[in-house]
């Protein structure tokens, strides 16, 4: 930990001390356009590959260039990830998949490692570190046959005993979530008023309920089940023996389905929250500012 500490500061020093250096005489300047990559999820589906089962993320950043080292910028994505144990194969024997739909909004700034400036052919490359906070909006499914099915409407997993403030504003029950994004990047201007990111990030939410796994299954009288086409499913335990029966007259299942697992097993790992990541492009105009420049710091 103390080295990890001492390499930081370094890290930081290092920083302060490249933008000690640099001439601030570019005006600051707005960048607007769109982006789209690929998405991905790490969790309890899916703890160790990176990109395993990418969907498509698309949205829109602002972005505003203080200095030729410094930007701050907000942007919208609306993006998807998927988990399933027949394709990953972390567990496959436990037969679960998932599906979650994100609206994220997040506020980061940006640090550039060389002097960048949109329309400058001299500083028109740079690589970029990033990290910031994000607020999103979030709903898992799963896929059952066919059909996806809204989890937040079931209680897959037994509720804590005495729920605390964490349970609360980032558990099973709530829809919205907060992460941490950090990443890296190249931005490249295209020309005097166009310009190109390719970026990849990471972000690591407090919430592990992305993929509506988290603890332990619930007794068998607790178990979430679903009607779907006649059938009786068990979204708790889809391995559940048999995972499928037909219902009576008065549409209740004809049995209680004999599953896999049992009361308190682990069906998740409860000591990590779930992550999600992306691989994007954006093109962005420039927009001139009325304020003029910013300062020059060899003059002081």
């Amino acid at each position: 930990m103390i080295r990890k500490l001492r390499f930081l500061l370094i890290l930081s020093c290092l920083a302060i001390f490249i933008q000690a250096n640099a001439q601030f005489d570019d005006p600051k300047t707005l960048e607007i356009g769109p982006h789209a990559g690929v998405s991905y999820y790490m969790g309890d589906l899916n703890p160790t590959l990176p990109f395993a089962m990418p969907q498509l993320e698309y949205g829109g950043v602002v972005r505003f260039n203080y200095n030729n080292r410094w930007t701050f910028r907000a942007d919208y994505s609306y993006l998807t990830v998927k988990g399933d144990d027949a394709i990953v194969k972390w567990r496959p024997e436990r037969g679960l998949n998932f599906t979650s739909k994100i609206h994220d909004l997040s506020f980061v700034a940006e640090f550039n490692f060389l002097e960048y400036y949109t329309g400058n052919p001299k500083r028109n490359v740079s690589p970029y570190i990033f990290g910031g906070i994000s607020v999103f909006y979030y709903t898992a499914y799963a896929t059952v046959g066919d059909t996806l099915i809204d989890l937040s409407d079931h209680l897959t997993e037994p509720a804590p005993a005495e729920p605390k403030w964490y349970d609360k504003a980032f558990g099973k029950t709530s829809p919205i979530g907060i992460s941490i994004p950090f990443g890296m990047g190249v931005k490249l201007a295209l020309s005097k008023h166009m310009a190109a990111t390719v970026e990849w990030r990471m972000q690591k939410t407090f919430t592990d309920y992305l993929d509506d796994v988290a603890t332990v299954y619930p007794a068998d009288d607790q178990h979430a089940t679903v009607i779907v086409n006649g059938m009786y499913y068990d979204l708790t335990d889809p391995t559940a023996t048999p995972s499928g029966i037909p219902v009576n007259s008065s549409g209740n299942p004809t049995s209680t389905p004999n599953g896999n697992y049992t009361k308190d097993q682990q069906r998740g790992n409860s000591a990590f929250n779930d992550w999600f990541g992306m691989a994007r492009v954006s093109l962005t105009w420039k927009i001139n500012l009325p304020d003029g420049r910013g300062c020059n710091l060899s003059k002081f």
